[in-house]
């Protein structure tokens, strides 16, 4: 099973390249270390919820959490 971390990073890569947006350009929109930016896409990151809305929010996404039992 993939690690979560990892999954979130695909999708935010993934958007940023679907919107044609550079690592740059989400970080002037985002206010999110450019450095920090591409940690997170390549899952070397665990970024906090509050640094995944910002990113989100520039991407046109919404965080939607699920909580279940193994």
């Amino acid at each position: 099973m993939e690690p979560t971390v990892n999954k979130i990073g695909k999708i935010i890569k993934k958007r940023r390249k679907e919107l044609n947006l550079e690592l740059k350009d989400l970080q002037d929109y985002s206010g999110i270390n450019y450095a920090s930016i591409s940690d997170i896409e390549n899952g070397k990151a665990n970024p906090t919820i509050k640094t995944l809305e910002k990113l989100l929010d520039v991407l046109g996404m919404q965080i939607n959490i699920e909580v279940v039992s193994k």
